[in-house]
């Protein structure tokens, strides 16, 4: 759902026709079932963990991320090749990281791209039974999960408001004793600039009120906007700089809807870095994933992002940062199967 009806012709325009016909056929079974919900959800944890890496250091901070669209759609709206997501799961397995970010993953088939025998923990929404309950949004931690909750958006346009789109919060425990929140995004898909900005606000003011602790916030996802717009600089101010411009490089395209024009890619994920603690330094290394030699082998239609933070804390401070954060979050959750949720 990431503006792909802006560049798409052919097939493309014909499968987004079908998308909206079928959105349209199924208006009776939303009404039926239930739209999305506007109340915050607790997380289903899976494979829960209770102790992190081990860590060298008590004073800097060097943590992996990954964050990902997979276009989890139903392949009749997408037209993409079945076996996608185990595909997915084994590239996320390779390139190891300690925090993964899934958004799209809209349906059973695709929360399978969450690797299966790893090293994580698995925090998703709660109560999305159905398809269009779903907020697409996963992410795994190799630290133990503390706390966190979903908070879907008030707002929303066609077709986002037959989803639940949100902001998946998980707080994290690092090897050292310090917090970490992780927020996990998806803004709206086109739609009015005042809707837009709602959601940035809602965006920003939870994880400004957020007290939990943390020595940082890590706010990453798909934004659906670029670096050159009036909403990327609003949340630049709002939250700190983005990987992107921390590394000082160019830069570069995260989505191109498959197409072989160069025209039609832009940057529309980003990964931004609030600091709630002093820091000496914070740097990132942020690169491409998920590409590949040819078209047909693309996995998604965008692309993802993997980064190296590293977040360096005062040598006078460390000994009065680190202690407080022995008291850990409360954990929201429900038992996982009260929220196992349906989908193709």
């Amino acid at each position: 759902m990431n503006r792909r009806s802006q560049h798409a012709a052919g097939a493309g325009l014909k499968r987004f026709g079908g998308f909206v016909a079928g959105v349209a056929g199924l208006a009776l079974v939303i009404e039926c079932a239930g739209c999305a919900s506007s109340r915050p959800a607790p997380l289903v944890i899976e494979h829960p963990l209770f102790a992190a890496p081990e860590s060298d250091s008590r004073q800097d901070l060097s943590l992996k991320l990954v964050t990902y669209n997979i276009w989890g759609l139903p392949s009749w709206m997408t037209g993409a090749r079945s076996g996608r997501y185990p595909r997915i799961a084994r590239e996320l397995e390779r390139l190891d990281p300690d925090v993964i970010l899934l958004q799209e993953a809209w349906t059973a088939k695709a929360r399978k791209s969450a690797p299966a025998y790893g090293h994580w923990s698995i925090a998703r929404p709660a109560w999305q039974h159905t398809f269009f309950q779903q907020s697409g949004l996963m992410t795994l931690s190799r630290f133990p999960i503390i706390g966190g909750q979903f908070y879907p958006f008030s707002r929303a346009a066609f077709p986002d408001r037959f989803v639940n789109k949100g902001v998946l919060k998980t707080t994290v425990r690092l090897a050292n004793g310090q917090v970490l929140n992780i927020w996990n995004v998806h803004l709206q898909e086109g739609g009015s600039a005042a809707i837009r900005f709602s959601q940035v606000r809602e965006l920003v003011a939870r994880v400004r009120d957020a007290q939990d602790g943390q020595v940082a916030d890590v706010v990453a996802g798909d934004f659906n906007c670029t670096p050159d717009s009036p909403l990327y600089r609003e949340l630049s101010e709002a939250l700190g700089p983005s990987a992107q411009e921390l590394s000082g490089n160019k830069p570069f395209v995260t989505w191109d809807a498959l197409s072989r024009e160069v025209w039609a890619g832009e940057t529309l994920d980003h990964i931004f870095v609030r600091r709630s603690s002093p820091f000496q330094s914070v740097r990132a290394n942020p690169h491409v994933a998920f590409s590949a030699a040819r078209r047909e082998d693309r996995l998604s239609d965008h692309f993802g992002i993997e980064a190296v933070l590293n977040l360096s804390t005062e040598p006078r401070l460390a000994g009065a940062i680190g202690p407080g954060f022995n008291s850990p979050a409360m954990l929201n959750v429900v038992p996982q199967d009260e929220s196992d949720a349906g989908g193709d």
